[in-house]
């Protein structure tokens, strides 16, 4: 593992980011923690004590914010059930929130709700954040979480697009607080492949993983009709689902496996014959060879390929929608249940706009496509529409990047807000050996070339 921090400015925007009352500004790169060896709970207890302090930051956030909605029976409710579905798929992943908080224990006692819970239930809460508060489950009689977020994200493999290198890249659309509280690091638990994370500091991962093996696990929020429709459920959260898919799997095709049929172990602690997700995600899973998005819900799935939208050669294309016309369900029986029934096009007009911006900046610069073209992708404020014209911003209107859905929106109002827009970007690229780079922020915000790992 080889980093190069490549700037020394990043993001000299991130001071500007919103983030609550009393909390200090963000940073303006992600805190590189190092290469991360050792057990579950020893990585974990690392990353506590390298960074316990964002830890902190982004507990507080979230554990007033849950309470506040939802009330502190429920949520303490919620994360037992959630809890037990982690352990189903594996107990490392809640010895390894256990090791985090350890080593941030003693930032842990320093906040206003150290007394609330124990400093694991703290962990425990930030890693079920997006499943309680994003895709509350609807089956339950509590009322329904609402959208906050959105993300853009693309795979080219090969000759074809990308003159012979795997290139899967991911814009992370969501609220700045807390989520640029950022750290990133190498992992390598034993007997495990080695990945690389990039999150805010506490969760287990974000929305793009990396292992030494090349599989890139990419997560979008998918359908936008979840809770009318019973796609959420008490599943297991995706912040470390990602952790245990990046430490085993070697190939697309067996992390695809694990996300929608779970493990063997899962499915014999559970008595399922699939994994129970919480609710809809899209998963854009790749490698040097093969790509796929795996659009789900808490109980079903399916599976888009390369030429089923269209595509010309060896890429995808993800927003936040669906597009098969078919899924399986929970026993991974085919059935005539389209995905687009739990959000399409028709129900999500801007992320179809999103979609069809990449899919356009991937077929105009066709054959062409490097590590820098891809970077510039994610940077962009210009749409295109079905037939692939471009548009752009008129002179003397609002940019399109503050009103319009763009690769890099600036959303939040205009004037510039500084609340929401995106939180990170990376790539990464396999050619010859595989290399990650990432920003902190919105990427046409960073000042001079992004961060980098190497990865082996």
């Amino acid at each position: 593992m080889q980093y190069i921090a490549k700037s020394d400015t990043g993001n000299p925007c991130a001071k500007n980011y919103q983030v609550s009352p009393g909390h200090p500004p963000s940073d303006p790169r992600a805190r590189f923690l190092g290469k991360l060896v050792g057990s579950w709970d020893g990585i974990g207890q690392q990353i506590g004590e390298k960074a316990g302090d964002l830890v902190r930051w982004v507990s507080d956030v979230w554990w007033k914010e849950h309470v506040e909605t939802w009330g502190f029976d429920d949520t303490v409710e919620a994360m037992a059930r959630y809890e037990s579905q982690i352990a189903a798929l594996s107990p490392d992943l809640i010895r390894f929130m256990h090791g985090i908080a350890d080593g941030a224990a003693g930032e842990l006692e320093k906040s206003p709700y150290a007394k609330a819970r124990s400093h694991y239930h703290k962990i425990l809460n930030m890693n079920i954040f997006d499943a309680w508060s994003w895709r509350h489950p609807a089956a339950h009689p509590w009322k329904t979480g609402d959208e906050k977020g959105g993300c853009s994200s693309f795979v080219t493999l090969g000759a074809g697009p990308s003159r012979g290198e795997m290139i899967a890249a991911h814009n992370r659309h969501c609220p700045f607080n807390p989520k640029c509280y950022q750290i990133v690091y190498v992992g390598r638990p034993d007997g495990g492949n080695a990945f690389w994370v990039l999150t805010n500091g506490g969760e287990a991962s974000a929305c793009q993983i990396v292992n030494n093996k090349g599989v890139s696990l990419i997560l979008n929020a998918g359908g936008n009709r979840h809770a009318e429709t019973g796609a959420n459920a008490f599943g297991v959260p995706w912040f470390l689902l990602f952790l245990h898919v990046a430490a085993r799997a070697n190939t697309a095709d067996e992390a695809v496996e694990m996300i929608t049929r779970g493990t063997p172990e899962y499915r014999a602690n559970t008595g399922r014959n699939s994994l129970l997700r919480t609710g809809t995600w899209n998963f854009l899973i790749s490698d040097k060879m093969s790509c796929a998005v795996v659009e789900t819900t808490c109980n079903r799935y399916a599976v888009r390929r390369p030429g089923d939208l269209g595509e010309i050669g060896n890429y995808l294309v993800m927003t936040n929608h669906n597009y098969c016309d078919y899924s399986f369900d929970e026993n991974n029986v085919r059935t005539n249940l389209p995905m687009t029934h739990f959000g399409s096009e028709a129900t999500s007009a801007g992320s179809a706009v999103r979609f069809w911006t990449l899919m356009w900046d991937i077929r105009h610069s066709y054959g062409r496509i490097d590590r820098e073209m891809a970077m510039q992708f994610l940077r962009g404020h210009h749409q295109h529409d079905r037939a692939g014209t471009r548009i752009e911003s008129n002179p003397g209107e609002t940019p399109l990047q503050f009103e319009g859905d763009v690769t890099c929106p600036h959303n939040g109002g205009y004037p510039e807000k500084w609340t929401r827009g995106t939180a990170d970007a990376k790539i990464a690229v396999h050619g010859k050996d595989l290399r990650i780079r990432w920003t902190l922020g919105r990427p046409c915000e960073w000042h001079g070339p992004w961060d980098e790992v190497k990865l082996d």
